[in-house]
């Protein structure tokens, strides 16, 4: 078996079974699906797909695994399948997240992914503050997220990610926004989010830099997102420090980084903070379709005279 979606594959791993349960309720949105291969009777081998940023239109391949004796072409067989009813459903892009080196890598090229840029995962897996518990770092740059931030973290998005990515990623202002209220942990035991920004250390009202906490019952992921001049970037440090002081209070459970290949200055920041490199993800999408603008019928003309009339 072998997971594909970090974060929430390490955070807040999926339930298989739930996922087939819910598959089967009918007039429910299907956010999330699962697929086998089934040969004589016998499971070989299956594959768990999401919804990306819960869009029907996006999907993730997050989960995919066969048993030890299963014949190679299982696995190419899943990954097709999931490409044929992408196509009918009208999907516009899959998603995946392959370990490099790893020998899944070549099955997704075979069937027609692209590769759009790398991210390198490092952790902490003994994670564990404390002594520093109870002292809250200063964080006087950093605020919390509020929900009239969406269009600012586009554009800073957009200013520190690189054109393919953005292209391949294709998101807008409503990736960014977040729920003002918090529901009560008691009905929702999801994973948590919590994310803050600061505003360009360089002048301007733009922000320069955001940096995302997700806590889930498997551990803590963190996110980052900063303009790469100087000033904004020696926010980082301190922005790293409150967000474990954060993730210290709620558990003591290893915490996980994602650094992409346009960002990886800060790998010094999180290694002297305990972390090590654990994985090499190599991110890949598959180009279903493209939508374009369906003519239309020409408006008919209303109260306007068959004939011309002649002025005076």
């Amino acid at each position: 078996m072998l997971r594909l979606n970090p974060p929430h594959s390490l955070v807040q791993p999926d339930a298989h079974v739930r996922d087939l349960w819910r598959s089967q309720i009918p007039f429910r949105p299907k956010l999330s699906f699962v697929y086998v291969y089934v040969e004589r009777g016998v499971v070989l081998g299956y594959v768990q797909v999401t919804c990306r940023w819960n869009r029907q239109e996006e999907w993730t391949i997050t989960t995919i695994g066969a048993v030890e004796r299963a014949p190679e072409h299982v696995l190419e067989s899943l990954v097709e399948e999931v490409c044929r009813q992408a196509g009918e459903e009208g999907v516009l892009r899959i998603f995946v997240k392959v370990p490099q080196q790893d020998s899944s890598l070549e099955l997704f090229h075979g069937v027609g992914f692209t590769h759009y840029t790398d991210e390198n995962i490092w952790g902490n897996l003994y994670f564990s503050q404390p002594g520093s518990a109870l002292t809250e770092p200063k964080h006087d740059q950093i605020r919390r997220q509020r929900s009239t931030d969406s269009w600012e973290l586009f554009k800073l998005y957009s200013a520190v990610t690189p054109p393919a990515v953005q292209r391949a990623e294709n998101l807008n202002s409503r990736e960014w926004q977040r729920a003002s209220i918090t529901p009560p942990s008691f009905l929702f035991r999801g994973p948590v989010e919590k994310s803050y920004v600061w505003q360009d250390e360089g002048g301007g009202q733009a922000l320069g830099g955001y940096i995302w906490l997700l806590s889930g019952k498997g551990g803590h992921w963190i996110t980052l997102m900063f303009r790469s001049d100087a000033v904004n970037r020696s926010v980082v440090p301190g922005a790293l420090d409150y967000v474990l002081w954060k993730a210290s209070r709620q558990s003591n459970k290893p915490v996980y980084c994602g650094v992409r290949e346009y960002q990886v200055e800060i790998e010094s920041d999180l290694e002297s903070r305990g972390f090590h490199l654990l994985s090499k993800q190599t991110l890949l999408v598959k180009y279903m379709a493209e939508p374009i603008k369906a003519p239309k019928e020409a408006m008919l003309p209303f109260l306007v005279p068959k004939t011309p009339v002649a002025s005076r």
